[in-house]
């Protein structure tokens, strides 16, 4: 069984356009922007936030691709998923050209361990449960 997972991109957070900025607040004005800054916040602080957008900065200049390249290959390397599904609002926001160029990414040892440096300082995500158990009470 392989998943097919959804959210990589935590709504568009994880990118350049919030890599050095002030947390968050007003400007997150939709139901799903705001779901995954409370995912963010389960999963660390805004400040370990920043230091992974910073690393992801560091490798997606390193490989010439955006934070978000690096996120959803680093996301499709995992062994458990067969694809990424990635939002777009149409007329908004497609990216389609630059969404394509994570296929030409890989991923070496070093961005790896880089990564996951980060990654190993962040709380266990599934102390929250499964997939839309927030939603239930």
């Amino acid at each position: 069984m392989t998943l097919l997972a959804y959210g990589s991109l935590l709504g568009g957070l994880l990118s350049e356009k919030y890599l050095g900025r002030p947390e968050p607040r007003s400007e997150l004005n939709t139901a799903s922007l705001q779901k995954y800054k409370n995912m963010l916040d389960a999963w660390g602080d805004w400040s370990l936030f920043q230091e992974l957008l910073a690393v992801l900065q560091q490798i997606a200049d390193k490989h010439r691709v955006s934070i978000a390249n690096v996120g959803v290959r680093y996301v499709l390397d995992r062994p458990a998923v067969a694809g990424v599904i990635v939002g777009a609002r149409l007329g908004v926001a497609q990216h389609l050209t630059e969404n394509a160029r994570v296929f030409g990414v890989k991923l070496d040892a070093d961005d790896l361990s880089m990564i996951e440096a980060v990654l190993a300082r962040s709380r266990d995500l599934t102390l929250i449960g499964d997939c839309g158990d927030e939603y239930r009470s």
